[in-house]
């Protein structure tokens, strides 16, 4: 089994294609992101966990740690992975920067 790694040095989000070769010498391709997980209770600890990313065409990207997508082309992988990059991308820029209040007499 090989990985491949991608950092996004913007946000620090890391991202890997799993790759799993059959038996019979095929490849598939798996584009998977990671996260922070805290764990433990007096003791704090941080762990890395891989999920994998999903597309649907009509939801948009969203990421699993029990499903899996599988691709048979590298390039399909890559595209899964930029595609979900913008779909954080476009989350961000919808979330509420500063709030102002204007009193009205």
């Amino acid at each position: 089994m090989t990985l491949k790694y991608y950092i996004n040095k913007q946000d620090m989000s890391h991202y890997r294609i799993k790759i799993e070769e059959r038996n019979n010498g095929e490849k598939r391709y798996i584009p998977q992101v990671s996260r922070l997980v805290n764990t433990g209770g007096w003791i704090k600890r941080q762990r890395i966990v891989w999920d994998n990313i999903i597309h649907n065409n009509f939801y948009g990207s969203r990421t699993s740690s029990t499903e899996r997508e599988l691709h048979n082309r590298e390039q399909d992988a890559l595209d899964i992975i930029e595609r979900y990059k913008k779909s954080l991308e476009i989350e961000k820029s919808k979330e509420v920067k500063s709030v102002t209040y204007k009193i009205i007499d």
